[in-house]
């Protein structure tokens, strides 16, 4: 599962520092949180999610990380089913996600 996103419109006057990539499965939503995938470098607008459970399937948000904070998370808006690695790839695009443009905290 590969996640692309763009770069927040605004970065609270400090520039962006990480990107946290989070999952949840949506069979347990309302038992789990989120699982930390990766904290990526701020040049970094991609990312391929490792370890799924195939037939699961998972919400999946981006959060942009300053010196300030943490801006608000850019999730989707649907859950998406994990496929074997050996089928045709599945990629979520920002038109995936919430129209909402992360942005960090000031």
């Amino acid at each position: 599962m590969t996640l692309t996103w763009q770069p927040p419109l605004t970065d609270g006057e400090s520039p962006i520092t990480a990107y946290i990539v989070e999952r949840q499965d949506a069979a347990d939503r309302r038992l789990t949180g989120w699982t930390r995938v990766d904290r990526l470098r701020p040049h970094v607008y991609s990312h391929t999610v490792p370890h799924l459970i195939e037939g699961h399937r998972y919400f999946y948000r981006v959060i942009a990380e300053n010196d300030r904070g943490r801006g608000p998370p850019l999730e989707t808006r649907n859950p998406v089913e994990a496929k074997s690695p050996f089928c045709k790839l599945q990629s979520i695009d920002q038109e995936t996600f919430n129209p909402l443009t992360p942005t960090v905290a000031t």
